[in-house]
């Protein structure tokens, strides 16, 4: 990657492992006066369950970052997904504390083991490449599979991910059938299999890491598209690099491709295709598009 065009280090990790409040307390401490002394951007989810969080910064904060969180006593083995940015791609540095670490409104739903039926990014590639009796599951929303997918997946069609229970419920795959299952970076999957297995499915498998860890070995192979990030890049490329094709649209704010000229300032535009289609769609941003409604009342 180019490190003088894309100078910013972003990276995502998470881990399951049991935090007291004792020990959250003292580690978001520490975390958040790294963030202050180093100029650590993104966002931390915290709680018991353990940690979840997007960051950037320059390479040695957050080298230093990693460093800081693999100290923490179960934390060792912590996987990173790496990429790159042209500028910080977050306003500040935020940690949350919540009851779930990614919300399935399933908390008795924990990993007991860091690798629950994990396919690494080689062995996933070698069953797309050599199987065909599987179903693969993307368990992320309706807005981020629109932006890129693995081929052949299913969109279940979410608006939340809390709404997966109720997808595998209403798919009705067989129990027998060998179920094959990504997100972003792996955390949903985590929870999704569990969803699964409580209903019986023992032939399920996860993308260890998700799309990013993929991406890294595999460009350009069975991953149709970009992948959504929860940043101001809005999505990364095959090469893990920002998006130059996706922006937030300025209406509802989900991802959009489609360009505009605006019909009231005639400023260039990204909005998304279904914003496009109603009668604000050729503007730039919510104020032009009040004003747009405005004069075509008056």
């Amino acid at each position: 990657m180019n490190s003088e065009k894309y100078p910013i280090a972003v990276t995502t990790f998470y881990t399951f492992a049991p935090l007291s409040e004792e020990t959250l307390n003292e580690w978001e401490q520490k975390i958040f006066t790294f963030s202050e002394s180093s100029g650590l951007f993104g966002l931390i989810i915290s709680g018991a369950e353990g940690l979840n969080a997007t960051v950037a910064g320059s390479d040695d904060t957050i080298g230093s970052f990693k460093a800081l969180i693999r100290s923490i006593d179960g934390f060792q083995d912590t996987i990173f997904k790496d990429s790159r940015a042209e500028s910080i791609p977050f306003k500040r540095f935020k940690i949350k504390r919540r009851d779930e670490i990614v919300t399935l409104k399933r908390p008795e739903f924990v990993p007991a083991s860091s690798n629950n039926n994990h396919l690494s990014p080689e062995e996933w590639e070698k069953v797309l490449q050599s199987e065909e009796d599987y179903v693969l599951i993307d368990t992320r929303n309706s807005y981020e599979v629109e932006v890129g997918k693995f081929e052949g997946a299913i969109d279940p069609e979410m608006h939340m991910f809390s709404e997966f229970g109720n997808f595998i419920d209403r798919a009705e795959i067989p129990k027998e059938k060998k179920v094959l299952m990504y997100c972003t970076g792996g955390i949903r999957c985590e929870k999704a299999i569990l969803e699964m297995q409580s209903r019986g499915y023992e032939d399920v498998y996860q993308l260890e890491g998700g799309i990013l860890n993929y991406l890294q070995k595999y460009p350009n192979s069975k991953y149709e598209g970009e992948c959504f990030v929860f940043d101001h890049r809005v999505a990364v490329n095959q090469e893990l690099l920002p998006s130059t094709t996706f922006k937030l649209c300025p209406h509802c704010g989900d991802p959009g491709n489609v360009r505009v000229s605006c019909a009231l300032c005639e400023s260039e535009a990204i909005v998304c295709a279904e914003c496009r289609s109603l009668s604000y769609g050729e503007t730039c941003s919510k104020n032009c598009a009040y004003h747009l409604r405005t004069q075509s009342i008056g």
